[in-house]
Order: C-alpha cells, then sequence, then structure tokens
C-alpha cells in the first residue's frame, strides 16, 4: 500500500500506527515519514499504571498532531478503527460487510466495498487504490532491499516452526525428518524463537536432527539474517511473509488457515504445502524443498 501510494503520489507524507514491536520492520520502508508507536499489548497487561496511561496519552497526541488528508484503517478490527477515528481527518475502511468486525466497518467516513473472497494483500491495495481512485499496478512492491545473487550460493536454511496459534503448529516429528533431509543435502538449518517455549521446542528438534539455534534478535537484524538465506522454511507467520517479501526462496506450510487468502506473496519462489484444514507430509514438504533447490541452483 506505502508503495503504490508512494507511486501514485509521489510528494505525499505517510505516517503508520504500528504496535510497538514491528518498528523495526516499518523502518526498512523508505516511504514511511513518521512512524506512530503504539503497545496495546503491553498496555493491557497494566492497564491501570500511571505510566501506561502517560504513554496511551502521549499516542493519542501523536495521531493527532497533524490533520491528514485520508486516514486508512486495513485491520478492520474495532481496536484500530477507534484509533482510526481519533486521528484528525476523513477515515476510511472495509464497510461493514467486509471488514473483519462489522462493528468497526460502520466507523468510517468512507466505507468501502472489497470482496473477502480474494487474498489479504489484494485487499489492502483495493482498499487503498479505491479510496484515493488510482489504478493499480500488476505486482506487489514491498519497498524492500533484495538479496543479491550471491547469496544464493550459501547453505544456511532458516526454519519457523514456531506460531502463537497452537492450531498452526506441524508436529515435531515431520520438523525432525525434514531436518535430516536438509542436513544430508549439506544445508545449515537455523532456528529463530520468541518465547522460552518455542526455545525449549526448537532445541528439542535440533537434538533429535541437527540445526543452530539462533539469538533472540529484532526483527531488522532477523530480516537481515533472512535476507542472507538460501532458503526458509515456515509456518504461517509474519516472518514468512517477511522472507516472500525480501524474494527468499520460501516452503510454507499450511493446514489451519487459507493460503488462498492469506498465503505468501512476492516474486521469487515459492512453494505452498498444506492446506486450509490439511497439512502436508514431511514427505510432500521435502519433495518440494528439492523443487526449490533445483530451482535455484
Amino acid at each position: 500500500m506505502v508503495s503504490d501510494i508512494g507511486t501514485q503520489f509521489p510528494t505525499c507524507k505517510i505516517d503508520w500506527l504500528v504496535e510497538e514491536n514491528y518498528i523495526p520492520l516499518v523502518r526498512l520502508h523508505l516511504g514511511v515519514e513518521r512512524i506512530i508507536p503504539i503497545a496495546l499489548r503491553r498496555w493491557r497487561k497494566s492497564i491501570f499504571s500511571a505510566s501506561t496511561w502517560t504513554e496511551i496519552k502521549d499516542c493519542i497526541f501523536q495521531i493527532r498532531k497533524y490533520r491528514y488528508d485520508l486516514i486508512i484503517d486495513s485491520q478492520g478490527l474495532l481496536k484500530s478503527a477507534v484509533f482510526a477515528l481519533l486521528a484528525k481527518g476523513l477515515s476510511c475502511g472495509f464497510g461493514p460487510r467486509y471488514s473483519r468486525e462489522k462493528l468497526a466497518g460502520m466507523t468510517y467516513n468512507l466505507k468501502i466495498s472489497v470482496s473477502r473472497e480474494q487474498h489479504m494483500l489484494n485487499r489492502c491495495r483495493q482498499l487503498a487504490s479505491l479510496a484515493l481512485k488510482y489504478p493499480l499496478a500488476n505486482d506487489s512492491d514491498y519497498g524492500l532491499i533484495k538479496q543479491n545473487s550471491s547469496v544464493l550460493k550459501r547453505k544456511n536454511v532458516i526454519i519457523f516452526c514456531s506460531s502463537a496459534q497452537s492450531k498452526k503448529l506441524w508436529p515435531t516429528a515431520d520438523w525432525i525428518r525434514v531436518c535430516n533431509y536438509l542436513r544430508s543435502n549439506d544445508f545449515n538449518c537455523q532456528f529463530t524463537w520468541g518465547s522460552p517455549d518455542e526455545k525449549r521446542a526448537c532445541e528439542h528438534i535440533i537434538s533429535l536432527s541437527a540445526g543452530e539455534l539462533l539469538v533472540k534478535m529484532p526483527i531488522d537484524d532477523l530480516a537481515m539474517l533472512i535476507s542472507q538465506s538460501c532458503l526458509v522454511v515456515g509456518l504461517d507467520t509474519g516472518l514468512l511473509h517477511l522472507a516472500a517479501a525480501l524474494e527468499v526462496p520460501s516452503i510454507a506450510i499450511f493446514g489451519a488457515s487459507d493460503p488462498l487468502k492469506t498465503g505468501p506473496r512476492g516474486s521469487g519462489v515459492i512453494k505452498i504445502c498444506g492446506s486450509k484444514n490439511r497439512f502436508p507430509t514431511a514427505e510432500e514438504v521435502k519433495a518440494n524443498i528439492n523443487n526449490v533447490i533445483e530451482t535455484i541452483n
């Protein structure tokens, strides 16, 4: 969306309200003028704290600092709609029939109709294009720095085997089979984690196969590491989408969500394994890894 708007209106200034943990990710796009941090996840844990309310007041002050020509809420949630209403200017978002939460869709000045029966990336891009009345280009531009061809000669594979949603998790035994397969092809598996439980799960898989447990790192450093890898194998998480945006060859493992609506999109090589309500077998994932290896060699 930022790239599309910047292409159509080169002199425009775009501010982005974003959860504090993802500020480094937003900084990767040079089209963002000002980043306004929000900490709803942390504030909920200390809602009666004086420091929390000081931060909330400062956040609202930053949101209302300028009058905007347009405020776009692409989440379609009541919590995001509230902050869109706090900002000064014309608000727009998915209409009641098309937003994730109907009540949110009723709050915007401009209620945009965008079919839910398509990929979320397309929906968000259409939301902005219809609100600002410009035609959409066929290809998506994430505005991120892509890897160079020399990176593909390296043998590091990033593994994303963790998810905050337990229903998205793939069996440990299958991860072990896949990591052993990668090791047999002289690849080094590198595991990322975000919580102590995720760390223990990664350590368990490594102990029964092979690989390297990475230190916990901020998302911008992780983005750099991903861009320097030759392959990513992971569950349906934000990091997998980041890998696709960076055009790193990716194997996406689905089973709980619908890849037709939320699968990774990008100009690089992407193989989707599984579908909604059907996880892939280890053999299916290994076959797709082999196809990708042949493509990048």
